[in-house]
């Protein structure tokens, strides 16, 4: 009987001390969950305040600037006109009928003519053509352009020497708006005629040319590029065999030009005597003039009974 309470003695030790072991595991891990759980604190931290803040914001406007190098253009600059007005040939009809040119250049000369003149009437010259040259005066700045002109006087009479018909000086305005010239002593109005350089550089014949007649008179001409053409001749020996002394001649016409063969022009007209204080008279009809251009020399040959040269006005 012994055996089975000590057996019996045994086997309640070794549960005692299962449940012993038990027991103090439990608190073991009873007392780790409090201690994690007393570490593990949760702070609660207060929002921060909400805070608006207001900016001032400065617009700024930039402008876009956009720099443009252009490289440099080279150019031809033409020469600009005369500003002085009265350069030029200018024309008139004088009182008595007369043809009256004057011709200013920018260096202060001039030259006149006047195909019957009466201040050489009045010196018992007959009314014979007249020249006047010497220097001009340039008044710009005022109101009214002027110019005086001052020089000698010649008259040419028929079968007598030049002779002098002394000292002068005049004025001359100039109207802008109608660019003409007046005379001040007796208010003769001058037009312009300048030489028609259209179409020069391909046709020599275009412009203004003058001459010097067998019998020592003045002989103008002006050719046009479209082949108008006028002369003026200021003391006739044709119109005196006419008996009308003293008479300007003058023509003038459309021509035709051939710049393929020798360089010619032709034109067909019918000429005209202007006596002095008289109504013009035809002097002939249909005549036909031909004129030849001169390349050596720059002038311009009229093929008639004599040959007159003409060289260029510049």
């Amino acid at each position: 009987m012994e055996p089975e309470s000590s057996f019996g003695a045994y086997s309640g030790l070794i549960v005692f001390l299962v449940a012993a072991g038990l027991l103090l595991l439990g608190i073991t891990i009873f007392l780790i969950f409090q201690v994690v759980g007393s570490s593990e604190s949760t702070t609660t931290v207060a929002a921060a305040p909400s805070t608006t803040t207001t900016s001032s914001l400065t617009t700024v406007s930039t402008q876009l600037v956009t720099t443009t190098t252009t490289a440099p253009i080279t150019t031809t600059t033409e020469p600009e006109e005369d500003p002085n007005p009265f350069v030029g040939w200018w024309k008139a009809t004088d009182v008595d009928d007369s043809h009256l040119d004057l011709r200013v250049d920018g260096e202060g000369t001039f030259m006149y003519w006047d195909s019957a003149s009466g201040v050489c009437q009045a010196r018992g010259l007959g009314h014979s053509p007249e020249t006047w040259a010497g220097t001009a005066t340039f008044q710009l700045e005022g109101v009214i352009p002027t110019l005086v002109a001052a020089g000698s006087r010649t008259c040419h009479p028929y079968g007598d020497d030049s002779a002098d018909a002394g000292e002068a000086s005049w004025e001359w305005f100039y109207d802008l708006e109608t660019d003409m010239l007046e005379f001040a002593p007796d208010g003769v109005l001058y037009t312009r005629s300048p030489p028609p350089l259209e179409g020069r550089d391909s046709n020599p014949f275009v412009g203004s040319w003058e001459a010097t007649d067998s019998d020592g008179t003045r002989i103008s001409m002006m050719i046009a590029s479209d082949g108008t053409w006028e002369s003026l001749d200021t003391r006739s020996g044709g119109c005196e065999n006419m008996g009308l002394t003293y008479a300007t001649w003058s023509a003038a016409g459309v021509g035709t030009f051939d710049l393929d063969g020798a360089l010619s022009f032709d034109v067909l007209t019918t000429t005209i005597c202007h006596p002095p204080d008289a109504e013009p008279v035809p002097r002939s009809t249909d005549v036909l003039f031909t004129f030849e251009y001169r390349p050596d020399t720059d002038t311009v040959a009229l093929l008639l009974f004599l040959e007159t040269t003409f060289t260029r006005v510049p």
